[in-house]
């Protein structure tokens, strides 16, 4: 009986193994400048942004060319469009695990000594003037196509606003500038800076397409370093256009400010994709479309083949567990915080 309750009991423990999620490797790269400073420094800290996004939605887009061809033949265009989302994902979900995170960081930045700068006082800095607030909870557009964000529940940040088409707006120069004003402003405070992204999508390479437009995506869902989301753009004046969002998961602290920078910093990113496993199946979406072609006869000049363009779209579409997925983020983004965290709350002694 005894050993029929510990198959069992093995069995069980094998079985949630197989459903659970998991993480793949870990690499992740820690900057560490003018550590010295800090333990100088006021201990107090303004939490000028914790977003975490997440893509439910990507569309890749090839387009080929049409023209002429050698003999004063003629060949259309060809577009082929793939589009690939995720179904099943509860805002609740992901919105309840996010406020965990921001709930935990607070507390280790407090574990710390330091004492939080409310977004109330940080809005009557010369940085902020004119900008705009928005306060969680909420999940919402990022203004990257098929990206959401998550703003978690007692977190306040400020932005320029935003375009006519959704997208947030930026200085072309100052953005990275803004810690180190901010910290000024702020009579010195660490300015921590929270940004994760979570993409579920990849682009394959196409290589011998021979005359036509082809797209393939894979799923891979997994927390991004340095990464480029690019989409078909609607509004483009020539087709085949795409529009580029550079993005990258870092968190970052910023103290004082020396010349146009900080003297002290603190960031952490990542040297490779951070993997969530077992909650996206792992799949293959291609799109394929070959351009049409007509050769003119010698007697009537009449084409015999469509040369229209031609158009070619596959979507589908991936049910996740809402609460699998909500978990899989949490666990790879708890990874990061604590481990950028730890870097900065270890030298405030």
């Amino acid at each position: 009986m005894k050993t029929k309750i510990l198959l069992l009991m093995f069995s069980a423990l094998f079985t949630l193994s197989l459903q659970a999620q998991s993480l793949g490797e870990f690499n992740a790269k820690t900057s560490e400048m003018g550590k010295g400073k800090l333990a100088k420094a006021p201990k107090k800290v303004y939490i000028a942004s914790f977003n975490v996004n997440f893509e439910i939605y990507m569309e890749a887009m090839d387009f080929e060319r049409g023209g002429s061809t050698f003999g004063g033949g003629q060949r259309s265009d060809a577009t082929a469009k793939a589009a690939i989302g995720l179904g099943g994902i509860d805002a609740a979900d992901i919105q309840a695990k996010t406020d965990q995170l921001y709930s935990e960081f607070v507390a280790q930045l407090k574990a710390g000594g330091l004492e939080i700068i409310t977004a109330d006082e940080a809005g009557k800095t010369e940085v902020y003037e004119d900008w705009e607030r928005a306060t969680g909870p909420f999940v919402a557009e990022s203004g990257i196509p098929g990206v959401l964000m998550c703003l978690p529940e007692g977190q306040s940040q400020y932005y320029r606003g935003t375009k006519k088409n959704g997208r947030i707006k930026k200085g072309i120069i100052d953005d990275n500038l803004i810690p180190a004003k901010l910290s000024d402003q702020l009579g010195d405070a660490i300015i921590a800076n929270v940004n994760l992204y979570f993409m579920f999508s990849e682009e394959g390479i196409n290589v011998f397409k021979g005359n036509a437009a082809k797209v393939k995506i894979f799923t891979n869902l997994r927390m991004v370093g340095d990464y480029t989301i690019s989409a078909p753009n609607e509004n483009g004046f020539l087709k085949g256009q795409e529009t580029l969002d550079r993005i990258a998961s870092l968190v970052t602290f910023h103290q004082g400010k020396q010349g146009l920078g900080s003297p002290v910093f603190f960031g952490t990113n990542l040297k490779k994709p951070l993997e969530v496993e077992g909650v996206v199946k792992k799949q293959k979406v291609v799109a394929y479309q070959k351009q049409g072609s007509s050769t003119p006869t010698s007697f009537s000049g009449v084409s015999y083949m469509d040369t229209a363009d031609r158009f070619s779209k596959n979507a589908t579409w991936i049910e996740v567990d809402s609460k699998k997925y909500a978990e899989g983020l949490y666990m790879a983004a708890k990874m990061m915080l604590d481990n950028g965290t730890q870097s900065l709350v270890s030298n405030l002694q």
